[in-house]
């Protein structure tokens, strides 16, 4: 098929979370299965930056136009490059006032969210960037709210823009509480006609995300679980009655991992490389690790890993809770990350406090990172919600048995141990989000691992098939249905 992947995020372009993961992988897993794949961007600073550290720069894609959004024309440009360890075109929508900046999400020179305005921008030229290169493609896949406008395009344009006849919509949800809410004037910036107002408006807003729900002619999210959890009241945002007049065009396919980046036998930035088939690297990576935060490599006690944003959703709240009943009963931590404020401090306080036991690193390192996964005995994630997750992933590919709270995408990667299933368990689960919950599953998982049953947690979880090539088949059957749905043959 030919498919085209409008996103503000793709690995190593720009990233802020796991939508940048999921944008360069998934495209590189379906080239390598024959499909006609390319990528659309925004040109962000952050895509400049890494162009300049390669010492090249992305080629011109077609001559320069100009976009006309309520009165006001902008001159855009398009360059083209691709994406590493592949042959998948990128293209960038260049326009430096919208694009260029530090964070790749941060408001105008004035402190103005002006997101509408510029993402309207970017997938208006995306489109007609495409009508200029010759390349239809018959599916738009549409990645959050950002490129959102695209399925809204096809669905209510149609009788002003016949280009859209043969193309099909599927829209991706990475996190649904990420919606593109705006002020209701700002309507008009979408170039849709007005009797279409109600079906991107929600509580006198205009909410993008809800018109492509409306639009798309399928919706994906990124675990089965997430795609049951959002049309429920408690997990739909504000939009699950939205979710629910959809259900038959909402499919929840779990995310890969790419082996590329994530593989212990291969991994450069590990001290020692390992297998599913001979483990015993793992523990120089263990004791590399422990070196790296301060604790003693002699101490058999379990190391707890903690990597992510510091927000409530991933539940870094209550796990700082327990971090002194953790300590107390022998376990050690290490933490990377950054985000809310207090959150950190309060990581780093207990750094500060609890040398040899808790070590703390601020910010993101892509390295440091590896050696956690690869070094911790186990890794944990207790999400308030998880849509799909990536992290328990890594940690089930590095031999590091995760402790999850059962929900979203972790409800569908991590099997629990619970006594009675060694055969198929990987790593350790709770459902109550309480400092007490933790405490208790880290204090099973810590007795597991002074067993002899730990060893085929490992085993299991080494085993566990997280692979792109697996999600590609998924979303080609969406594909289709996208298609069918449209009248469209594929």
């Amino acid at each position: 098929m030919k498919i085209s992947h409008l996103s503000a995020e793709c690995m190593p372009f720009a990233k802020t979370g796991g939508l940048g993961d999921v944008t360069a992988a998934l495209p590189r897993a379906q080239a390598a299965a024959g499909d006609d794949v390319d990528i659309w961007l925004p040109f962000h600073q952050p895509a400049a930056e890494w162009y300049r550290r390669q010492g090249t720069w992305p080629e011109l894609g077609c001559p320069p136009f100009r976009i006309d959004i309520m009165g006001q024309s902008y001159e855009v440009g398009i360059l083209r490059g691709r994406l590493p360890a592949s042959e998948v075109p990128v293209y960038f929508v260049a326009h430096d006032p919208f694009f260029q900046r530090g964070p790749i999400y941060a408001p105008d020179h004035t402190g103005h969210d002006d997101g509408l305005w510029r993402f309207a921008l970017f997938v208006r030229a995306a489109v007609t960037a495409m009508k200029h290169l010759g390349r239809r493609p018959q599916i738009l896949h549409c990645h959050d709210w950002h490129p959102a406008l695209a399925p809204m395009l096809g669905a209510w344009s149609n009788y002003r823009d016949r280009w859209f006849d043969e193309v099909a919509s599927v829209l991706t949800i990475h996190n649904l509480h990420h919606q593109g809410s705006y002020d209701p004037s700002l309507f008009p910036a979408l170039g849709l006609p007005l009797e279409t107002m109600p079906l991107v408006t929600e509580n006198g807003r205009v909410n993008l995300l809800k018109g492509a729900i409306v639009a798309a002619d399928m919706i994906t999210t990124v675990s089965p679980t997430y795609a049951w959890e959002i049309k429920t009241r408690e997990g739909g945002a504000g939009l699950d009655e939205v979710l629910r007049d959809r259900v038959d065009r909402l499919v929840g396919i779990l995310n890969g991992i790419d082996p590329s980046e994530w593989n212990p036998a291969r991994d450069p930035h590990l001290a020692a490389r390992y297998s599913a088939k001979d483990s015993a690297g793992k523990i120089g990576c263990r004791r590399a690790l422990c070196e790296a935060a301060g604790f003693s490599a002699e101490d058999p006690g379990m190391i707890l890993g903690a990597i992510g944003r510091l927000t409530e959703q991933k539940g870094f709240d209550v796990l700082l809770d327990a971090v002194p009943q953790l300590l107390h009963e022998g376990t050690r931590i290490v933490m990377l990350g950054s985000g809310d404020q207090k959150l950190e401090q309060r990581m780093l306080g207990y750094a500060r406090h609890n040398p040899g036991r808790f070590q703390a690193w601020l910010g993101y390192d892509e390295a440091r990172a590896h050696a956690i996964e690869a070094g911790a005995d186990s890794f944990i994630m207790p999400s308030r919600f998880e849509p799909c997750g990536l992290n328990q992933m890594y940690s089930l590919a590095y031999g590091t048995p995760p402790i999850v709270r059962r929900t979203g995408g972790l409800a569908d990667t991590v099997i629990g141990y619970h006594g009675h299933n060694l055969d198929t368990a990987n790593g350790f689960s709770f459902d109550d989000l309480t400092p007490g919950a933790i405490v208790g599953t880290v204090a099973w998982a810590r007795s597991a691992l002074a067993s002899s049953i730990w060893p085929r947690l490992v085993y299991n979880a080494m085993h566990a098939d997280f692979s792109w090539q697996r999600a590609a088949e998924h979303y080609q059957t969406v594909y289709r249905q996208a298609r069918t749905h449209r009248g469209l043959d594929w």
